[in-house]
């Protein structure tokens, strides 16, 4: 009995400390937003919660490491009541990449809900995170965050279908989000990988961890490792994945997916695990051609604000 009072109060102090650091992080995002602290500053460190349920320690290990920290936030409003949060992956000194689904709007449709680039957020919020190097106490996880602001960019070709839930077609499912400044050199840019997703192969997904059962995210980036089975009848390079236990798990849509070889870290694709089934990613191999083109883009304006400066 005393064990199992111990955990409960255990989980009952992650929980508060998991709410005292979305207090944060809100009062953080309200004054970049009014400028009362400059955009990219870091936060306070703060604890969050460690493993507080079964189903994020499923959903894979958090990077205290932070051998993942190009992974970031996103966060989104689409309107007073209704935000969003999802993933996205740093893939120039100011450009991120995300799914498209993260920052659009489903509309009705003569049969279902489509996403396309006609009900997109005009900006979004960026988060960085970096753990702390010291010692953790049993639950806490200290880190420094940093809030970015960038104009979202949809694929001009963005076209999803859902029926009852379920991805019918999926085209582009991808959007960029350009960045006012650029990160520090502490977030390096991920490299695309020149080839494409093969059956079997294992890749590592990162992203913020989201707890579906519970309905509520624990602010910790997580990777897992995951086999891709088969790819999808929707197209648009979606491609089924496994998940540990089969565990409801999301709020990673937009993160990397990683192919890793001697060390290095090659992007390969997006994780899709908020739409439909939750167990899929989508490649980006074949966009590859658009990406180029945005990086590009993307340094030689940033080029041409520093020569300004």
């Amino acid at each position: 009995m005393l064990a199992i009072a111990l955990l409960l109060l255990a989980d009952i102090y992650r929980m508060r400390r998991a709410r005292s650091e979305e207090a944060q992080r809100a009062a953080a995002l309200k004054k970049a937003k009014k400028g009362g602290k400059r955009a990219g500053e870091p936060q306070e460190p703060a604890a969050s919660m460690h493993g507080q349920s079964y189903l994020f320690e499923k959903a894979g290990k958090v990077d205290t490491s932070n051998r993942y920290a190009s992974t970031l936030r996103i966060r989104v409003q689409f309107s007073e009541e209704e935000h969003g949060v999802c993933s996205g992956a740093l893939i120039g000194r100011r450009l991120v990449l995300t799914a498209g689904h993260c920052v659009c709007r489903q509309r009705k449709a003569a049969s279902g809900y489509i996403i396309d680039g006609s009900a997109c957020v005009d900006t979004a919020i960026v988060e960085t995170k970096v753990y702390e190097p010291v010692p953790v106490i049993v639950g806490e996880v200290p880190a420094r965050w940093g809030t970015f602001q960038g104009a979202v960019k949809p694929h001009p070709e963005l076209r999803l279908l859902l029926e009852e839930g379920q991805v019918v077609s999926s085209h582009a499912d991808l959007a960029i989000i350009v960045l006012d400044e650029d990160l520090n050199e502490g977030f390096e840019p991920i490299p695309l990988a020149d080839r494409d997703v093969q059956l079997n192969e294992t890749l590592v997904i990162v992203g913020a961890g989201y707890d579906e059962m519970r309905r509520q995210s624990d602010g910790e980036r997580r990777a897992s490792r995951n086999k891709v089975t088969e790819r999808l009848p929707s197209g648009g390079g979606m491609m089924r994945i496994e998940q540990p236990g089969g565990h409801h798990y999301k709020g990673d849509s937009g993160g990397p997916c990683l192919r890793e070889s001697a060390g290095r870290a090659m992007l390969v694709g997006v994780s899709s695990r908020n739409l439909g089934e939750g167990k899929a990613i989508i490649s980006t191999y074949g966009y590859r051609d658009w990406l180029g083109e945005e990086i590009q883009r993307a340094e030689t304006q940033a080029s041409a604000t520093r020569s300004d400066l």
